[in-house]
């Protein structure tokens, strides 16, 4: 689909360039052909092929400035009161230059007519410039749009199955259960508060997870939730460290974005007794940066590498190009004996 918008893209310039060109390879068959079919030097016809192919130029500088420049600049950022003047602007300039190739290479057809006949007639095309130019990067960035909605929708559906498959399973389940059902006879008031816990994870993750947005101090409760539950597996208090700095505000976040890192994390250290085996960070900046960090220990002899478990990382990596096009970083880092992950979200506009 991609290769179809980009293919569109080129025909549709083309077809453009083809009408504009016109003139000039008209001017060059009257000058191959002249001897045969006319009675004019050919200086004539030379006269306004040097006048045609400059016009031609002229416009198609102008058309690949909206086309290229103002249209996806303004017009998609939604500065409209900005792209008006720069097109007034851009518009005047290119009839001035007009006006400059009028009087130095008159076309033929406009000779005899005075010089405001001859530029308004040359001005027609470039004040429909912009409209054919602003119409093909319409149409080419609907389509690329369309496309990249198509994608997002089988992207997040991917990751949802994915998600509900490393979260919401019997494994899972199990394990939890069993661990509240043990803590029962310990701890009533504790276990009861875990099964709270359990049942918003499960309410979050079938509810909130399929909406393109949630808001951010949810992510963060789910996230914290789902920690605590791991928690109940180990006697070490220890042994995660779970911190957020910034305030969340009104910011949104795509669902579930970070928890794939997490899960992988849990399931890699496997001693549970030292200290700092799990460290997440999430800190907020300027309302509108959140930056994820992830570190946690891991055997060095395992064979399984980390960053295709769970989710699958070109799986997260397709779905954070497609949510936050542009707008984030992520670095994983791999030693000896640490697996890190540090992810930057900026969420503005989002």
């Amino acid at each position: 689909m991609k290769k179809k918008s980009s293919l569109l893209a080129i025909l549709l310039q083309a077809f453009y360039l083809l009408l504009i060109t016109t003139p000039a390879l008209v001017s060059i068959v009257y000058i191959i052909f002249h001897p045969y079919l006319f009675s004019h030097p050919p200086s004539v016809f030379m006269g306004e092929l040097k006048f045609n192919c400059t016009y031609e130029l002229l416009l198609i500088a102008n058309f690949y400035t909206f086309y290229l420049l103002l249209f996806p600049r303004f017009v998609k950022t939604q500065r409209l009161g900005l792209f008006v003047f720069l097109s007034l602007l851009a518009t005047l300039v290119t009839i001035g230059f007009a006006a400059l190739l009028i009087k130095i290479h008159p076309f033929m057809g406009y000779v005899n007519k005075s010089f405001s006949v001859q530029l308004a007639n040359v001005s027609i095309l470039i004040i429909m410039n912009p409209l054919y130019a602003c119409g093909i990067a319409a149409i080419t960035s609907w389509v690329t749009e369309r496309h990249q909605r198509q994608q997002m929708e089988k992207i997040n559906l991917e990751t949802n199955l994915a998600l509900l498959k490393a979260q919401i399973n019997p494994h899972f389940l199990f394990n939890t259960l069993n661990n509240i059902d043990v803590l029962i006879e310990k701890d009533a008031a504790a276990a009861s508060t875990y099964l709270k816990k359990l049942s918003d994870i499960l309410r979050f993750t079938l509810y909130e997870s399929p909406a393109e947005t949630v808001a951010l101090s949810e992510e963060i409760k789910y996230i914290g939730q789902y920690i605590e539950l791991q928690k109940i597996r180990t006697s070490n208090a220890d042994f995660v460290s779970f911190t957020v700095e910034g305030d969340t505000g009104n910011l949104r976040i795509a669902p579930m974005l970070f928890i794939p890192f997490i899960e992988n994390a849990f399931k890699h250290a496997i001693n549970k007794k030292i200290s700092n085996a799990i460290e997440v960070r999430i800190v907020i900046k300027d309302d509108k940066q959140v930056n994820f960090y992830c570190s946690n220990a891991f055997d060095a002899g395992d064979k399984l590498l980390q960053p295709n478990s769970g989710l699958g990382l070109e799986l997260i990596k397709s779905r954070l190009s497609l949510l936050y096009p542009n707008k984030y970083e992520m670095d994983i880092n791999k030693s000896n004996d640490r697996f890190t992950v540090t992810l930057a979200v900026n969420l503005h506009d989002n």
